[in-house]
């Protein structure tokens, strides 16, 4: 299934098959069964060439998961900065909470992204 494959070229850093996916008609805003998008996933991985290339096609940038997460949220978290910047320069709400109470900048402190806090901070995020 073409949805099922994008996902996964969107985890894996498949830049190509997202590409030839993208020309094909796909909907970028799809999602598997916890409600993640590609762009939530690549976000996660560190895959920035495909974030932005899912963000010049309409990808949903505030898309919040079944756990209430989101691409700020995982990018945060795993230090992306790149992705990070990005997603805030395409106006991600930077004060979005996952069901726990959570926020992107909780996250990045949390794992010790000094330079990702900054940049949240930066953009106003409490």
């Amino acid at each position: 299934m073409n949805e099922d494959t994008f996902l996964e070229a969107a985890e894996s850093g498949d830049l190509e098959s997202i590409q030839g996916l993208i020309n094909d008609g796909i909907d970028v805003n799809t999602k598997d069964i916890h409600e993640r998008t590609a762009l939530l996933k690549a976000a996660k991985h560190g895959h920035k060439e495909i974030v932005e290339l899912l963000l010049k096609h309409g990808a949903e940038v505030d898309h919040r998961d079944n756990r209430g997460t989101s691409a700020l949220y995982w990018a945060s978290t795993n230090g992306h900065f790149d992705i990070v910047q990005m997603l805030i320069e395409h106006h991600s709400d930077v004060d979005v909470h996952d069901d726990r109470g959570w926020s992107a900048k909780d996250q990045a402190i949390t794992h010790q992204h000094s330079s990702v806090v900054e940049l949240l901070n930066s953009a106003g995020a409490h």
